[in-house]
């Protein structure tokens, strides 16, 4: 037995955790890694400041005075000096009074910029996510130097000032680049959860839909699946209980109907024995009628009780295939289904594939001969008087053997057609005949069933007629 069993019903599931629960687990997992990044980041950024690796937002406006005053005694031309005088928290840029200029290390955007500063007056620059100011600071040649600063953190190197964003950009991108990792990962890892919590649901699901009943659903350990599990497990259990009981009551009615037709077998012999004898002597035209007549209907019952045995035992019988060469196999069929068509003074019209010499099939012989058999017996009893029963058997490339069955008689109905294979079915008037068991076609069509196969029905699209095919796969 497999899987622990669900046991105990609904209350069974409710020892489990809510889902609700768990889908709160991870909601705090998410608030966890913001407040985990959040932190990380704040801490990042002020180890940044402490270690002096970069200035605070407003060190520019801190700064401007002490460097105005160092740079009011340079000239343009030491390029050298005004660098090294300038924090990494300003690009400068010195201009001519003409506006020419004459160096620098602010990029070429902040440069018109710069030079409206010098000029026209413009200190403030307000952008989306930056406020930028400009301010002018004349040089003692007379040349004007403008410092650019943003109201953001910035390196104290130039190098990095340059190479890299604003440590508070870079922190912020880090910092989400952290985030969406470690929302990730919580994502990655309750779908894995919730994936673990629901397969045993979908286990018992597959195993049902194999017609597997035979096992105990497992728990999951969440509430709400547990009580699905639980119903379906008690699904399982009814559906178990209601096939079994279906089983034993089919076994029932075949054990019984094979029992009774094999009682029947003996009565029938001593009354065909007997008519034979009498038939043998000498008899008015009268009586001799009503004996030929009485044995004739004594052979159809024994036809009958025949049929009877081989639907009662078909299921039970066991598949025994073999691989066997095809054309050899139909040797021994076709001088019987002879038989079967001259026994009405019919003809027998056997068409066979050449190719069939060389294909071998597994196949259960005694099986598919009889499924064969009752085929052309099903034709042989609806042909009309002095026609032709064809037999057509053709193999597609060595994978599959169908084995068609025609003969010219009224056909099959619309609803014969949809229920001609089952057992027992006699609602085609057009195709009543005497004697007709109704049996032949199922039996046909449980043994092409055995071996994966499957029995058509048609009417004949070239003449009148009925139209049979047995398939038959390659194993």
């Amino acid at each position: 037995m497999d899987g622990v069993r669900v046991g105990g019903g609904a209350a069974a599931g409710r020892r489990g955790l809510p889902l609700s629960l768990i889908i709160l687990r991870y909601f705090a997992y998410v608030l966890a890694a913001t407040f985990a990044v959040g932190l990380a980041a704040y801490l990042a950024f002020a180890l940044v400041l402490n270690m002096g690796v970069a200035y605070p937002a407003n060190e520019g406006d801190k700064a401007l005075e002490e460097t105005s005053a160092r740079l009011a005694v340079l000239t343009s031309d030491d390029e050298a000096a005004l660098d090294a005088a300038i924090p990494s928290c300003y690009w400068w840029t010195v201009f001519s009074p003409d506006g020419t200029r004459l160096g620098g290390d602010a990029p070429d955007s902040k440069v018109d910029l710069s030079r409206a500063a010098a000029f026209d007056g413009l200190a403030m620059e307000y952008g989306v996510l930056s406020t930028a100011r400009h301010e002018p600071v004349k040089l003692a040649d007379g040349t004007t130097c403008v410092l650019t600063y943003e109201y953001l953190p910035q390196f104290t190197s130039k190098e990095m000032r340059d190479a890299l964003p604003n440590p508070q950009n870079l922190v912020l991108v880090t910092a989400a680049i952290l985030f969406v990792a470690a929302l990730a990962g919580i994502v990655t890892r309750a779908a894995r959860v919730i994936a673990r919590k629901m397969r045993p649901l979908t286990e018992a699901a597959q195993r049902i839909e194999g017609h597997d009943l035979d096992f105990s659903v497992e728990r999951s350990g969440v509430r709400e699946i547990d009580d699905v599990l639980g119903a379906m497990d008690e699904m399982r259990a009814s559906l178990k209980e209601s096939l079994e009981t279906q089983w034993r009551s089919e076994q029932e009615r075949r054990e019984q109907v094979a029992a009774l037709a094999h009682d029947l077998k003996t009565p029938l012999t001593v009354v065909r024995g007997n008519l034979d004898v009498v038939l043998e002597g000498e008899l008015p035209d009268e009586e001799r009628a009503c004996a030929v007549d009485a044995a004739a209907s004594a052979a159809r019952m024994g036809e009958y009780v025949r049929k009877l045995i081989d639907v009662s035992n078909g299921d039970a019988t066991a598949f025994s295939p073999i691989n066997a060469n095809v054309h050899l196999f139909l040797t021994r069929i076709h001088p019987q289904a002879n038989m079967l068509a001259t026994a009405k003074d019919l003809q027998l019209a056997w068409h066979e594939d050449p190719k069939l010499s060389e294909t071998a099939l597994r196949l259960d012989e005694a099986l598919l001969e009889r499924a064969i058999l009752n085929v052309v017996a099903n034709a042989v009893e609806h042909a009309p008087n002095n026609s032709t029963v064809e037999v057509d058997v053709q193999t597609s490339n060595n994978e599959e053997l169908t084995i068609s069955v025609s003969d010219t008689g009224p056909g099959f109905s619309p609803e014969a057609l949809r229920r001609g294979c089952e057992a027992f079915y006699q609602g085609d008037p057009a195709r009543a005949a005497q004697g007709h068991s109704g049996l032949g076609l199922h039996v046909a069509a449980e043994a092409a069933l055995r071996h994966g196969g499957a029995v058509e029905l048609a009417n004949r699209t070239d003449s009148p007629g009925a139209r049979v095919t047995l398939r038959i796969p390659k194993a």
